[in-house]
């Protein structure tokens, strides 16, 4: 028997020997399967009474999910106890518990909870009134999408049963609550109808019947309903426990990849550079972001929210350091600030940046397949015209990975999506170096960016990596880029119920596009003689790229590995075969598509179409493949697949900034304005905050508050008079005195007086 499950049940048996009679295990050696709602793979319901903590019954799909088991003869069975193989991943969440002699009649069941893990994070147990019976059926939700249970034992009392029935209790959860929130009513029932009465076990609250009232205090509550027994019935008890929170413990979260641990290199003081903000604030089903505001030498600008972002387009006009502050308001009123001195420079020099340093990825170890980390890197526009990433891949302790892995590194974009700038397959055992170039990311390769490194790797062995980006000097041709993910995903290939698995995407041209481009990286992954071909990985095909249903690019997935393209050599293992997409000891170098014919266009469809003279006909979607007939498994599971990056790079030498498509950065220069804007300030005077209604305004607006000395105080920009209207602006850090309000846009201007005194 495993030493582990040796420890989980002797523990559970020194527990349940303090009952009046003793609880003994039932054997699980006399268990049998009777039924599962269903199975993963070969992971059955037999499994969880096999002695062996590394196995598991994996379900398919959502719950709940059902799982029937034969005891052997009948017991008075009065508890049960459950092991996940792992402490998170498909634990047991919720469960209802019944026992019987007849599997047709199974009653109203002994008890319904939810799991506590109260001593383990992987074991849990719960007992109950004992009942004479055979079989047991669990009816179970699971805490991930699937349900992973390593064992069940089941628990019989040594006393007979009283003959009585249990009563389970439905208690439905409660959901978290703020310590402002109203008393509320309890719905507790029994399953025979019986009164319930509840108690406070813990926690901030207190309980007056049915109704429960908290007491102004965060914290965790716990419940507990009753209900009493009878001549024929065992009492009942369940305690559910909910949080309560005070919302004036949460600050609004803010970061920006902008530092000041280098200066801002830029071309000159024409150019722009875009200052990226991500605010948040936890609770988020009760607290908002209210306000962002940024503060750059005592001006204020309000920053243009996108999805999963902030930006403001900034445009230095001095070589020198600037004071910049991120404001971020919570709906709770709290306020976080982040600052920043910002030298700027003129100009720059080619350097080379150190980002993953001997970083070590070894499964089981602290980086086990992932590693995640900020770096920092220079921060610019216009003053650097290459990016080229140099590549050390050691092994730790003289001990690489046997095995060709593949591997990624990405980066993390404004919006918190991940984008890939490298793929690449490891070395069968030895150390290697390689370079690629990186230029057409180099509007994401600058300031504080997380990176994220995956390899496929479960053992014998590990990987060290250090990457250095070496950025030269130079005025590129063009000054501005911005990336757009296209494509990030596993697709099959060959599967006969969907040959072409790459959805169409429509990319919204960003206006003002001089040029671009798609980067396409594809590696072909699955083999053997399941895989029609030896699919995907070692089968030569050529697929299509189309821009509105046109094909434009034929790529040829076909990669000649001897002599290696990195010169990685003294590989182990079949490094010499040529592959689709890649090579052992290589960066997989992405196909690069011109797409300069289409920056006119307002948008375009993207389509990636697969060879589709190919199919994979041992695929268990193929209904013709018999196995041991046409293949010797039809089930073998490696499926011929592909891994796919796509990305487009747009350029220009007008500003363009990650994720905005529709509008243009900055604030235009008005030019033939022949409207004259009548405003309404309110309230006027004003002792701080005051609104702004602006009828018969349209499209893109901003406004700029002065002081009667000329001096410009604040500017903000907003993407129309709706924006504007709803906007609450506050100028009371200001000495009371007379201000003017100007609004302008591309068909006119207005100013109005604004009196500010307290």
């Amino acid at each position: 028997m495993n030493k582990a499950l040796l420890i989980f049940t002797g523990l559970l048996l020194s527990v349940f020997a303090s009952a009046q009679c003793d609880t003994l295990l039932i054997p699980d050696s006399v268990y049998k399967l009777v039924k599962t709602s269903s199975k993963n793979g070969a992971n059955g319901g037999e499994l969880t009474f096999d002695n062996d903590n590394n196995t598991r019954w994996r379900t398919k799909g959502n719950g709940p999910h059902e799982i029937i088991i034969d005891l052997g003869a009948s017991y008075d069975v009065n508890g049960f106890s459950t092991r996940t193989r792992w402490e998170g991943s498909g634990r047991l969440s919720g469960y209802q518990i019944f026992v019987t002699n007849d599997t047709t009649k199974w009653g109203d069941g002994e008890k319904n909870d939810a799991a506590k893990y109260a001593v383990k994070k992987n074991e849990d147990t719960t007992y109950f009134g004992a009942v004479n019976g055979r079989f047991v059926k669990l009816i179970c939700e699971s805490s991930k999408a699937d349900l992973q249970i390593s064992e069940f034992r089941f628990f019989r009392d040594k006393c007979p049963a009283s003959g009585k029935k249990n009563q389970p209790i439905d208690f439905p959860a409660i959901s978290k609550k703020t310590t402002d929130d109203a008393p509320f009513t309890l719905n507790a029932t029994a399953s025979t109808g019986a009164a319930i009465s509840y108690a406070i076990v813990s926690g901030p609250a207190t309980v007056n019947g049915s109704t429960l009232t908290l007491t102004k205090s965060a914290g965790t509550v716990k419940v507990k309903g009753i209900v009493a027994g009878s001549a024929t019935h065992y009492s009942s008890e369940r305690v559910i426990q909910f949080t309560v929170i005070d919302l004036a413990d949460y600050n609004p979260i803010v970061s920006t990849r902008l530092i000041d641990d280098v200066p801002l290199e830029i071309l000159d003081t024409n150019v722009w550079y875009p200052i990226y903000i991500n605010a948040s604030i936890d609770e988020s089903s009760f607290l908002s972001i209210d306000r962002v505001r940024v503060e750059i030498d005592g001006k204020e600008f309000v920053p243009i929210k996108k999805e999963g972002f902030y930006y403001l387009a900034w445009r230095p006009k001095q070589y020198k350091t600037h004071d910049v502050k991120i404001v971020v308001t919570g709906s709770n009123g709290n306020v976080t600030t982040l600052a920043r001195n910002i030298e700027v420079k003129q100009g720059a020099s080619t350097q080379t940046v150190t980002t993953l340093d001997s970083v070590v990825i070894w499964f089981g170890q602290q980086n086990s397949r992932d590693y995640y980390g900020k770096h920092k890197m220079p921060q610019f526009t216009g003053t650097y015209d290459k990016i080229v990433a140099n590549l050390d891949v050691a092994c730790p302790n003289n001990n690489c990975d046997d095995w060709d892995r593949w591997a990624y590194i990405e980066i993390t974009a404004p919006d918190g999506n991940r984008i890939q700038i490298i793929r690449y397959i490891t070395p069968y055992a030895v150390a290697c170096n390689h370079s690629i170039d990186l230029t057409e990311y180099a509007s994401l390769l600058q300031g504080e960016v997380e990176f994220h490194v995956f390899i496929d790797t479960w053992g014998t062995g590990g990987w060290g990596l250090t990457l250095d980006l070496e950025y030269t000097s130079g005025k590129p041709n063009y000054i501005y880029s911005a990336v757009n993910e296209i494509w990030d995903g596993t697709y099959d290939f060959g599967n006969p119920t969907k040959l072409q698995p790459v959805p169409q995407v429509k990319h919204h041209t960003v206006q003002k596009t001089e040029s671009s481009k798609l980067i396409l990286s594809t590696t072909g992954h699955g083999w053997g003689q399941d895989n029609t071909g030896n699919a995907a990985e070692f089968y030569h095909a050529k697929h299509d790229i189309l821009v509105n249903g046109s094909k434009i690019y034929l790529q040829d997935l076909w990669n000649t590995c001897n002599p290696n393209p990195d010169n990685c050599t003294g590989q182990r293992g079949t490094w010499t075969y040529n592959r689709a997409g890649w090579c052992p000891g290589a960066i997989s170098p992405p196909n690069k598509i011109n797409l300069d014919a289409y920056t006119s266009q307002s948008s375009i469809n993207l389509d990636y179409k697969f060879q589709a003279s190919y199919q994979d006909q041992c695929h268990p979607n193929n209904p013709s493949c018999v196995t041991g007939v046409t293949c010797s498994n039809c089930n073998a599971g490696y499926n011929p697949h592909y891994q796919v990056d796509a990305q487009v790079i747009s350029y220009s030498n007008e500003p363009i900034i990650y994720g905005e498509t529709e509008k243009l950065v900055g604030v235009p220069d008005y030019v033939n304005q022949d409207k004259n804007y009548q405003l309404q300030l309110y309230p006027n005077p004003s002792s701080g905050q005051f609104l702004i209604g602006t009828p018969g305004i349209d499209g893109e607006v901003g406004v700029s508050i002065f002081s009667v000395d000329g001096v410009q105080h604040m500017r903000y920009f907003f993407n129309s008079s709706l924006e504007l209207e709803s906007y609450n602006f506050d100028i009371s850090h200001l000495e009371n005195g007379v201000y003017f309000v100007e609004v302008s846009n591309a068909s006119g201007s207005g100013v109005s007086r604004l009196v500010l005194e307290r």
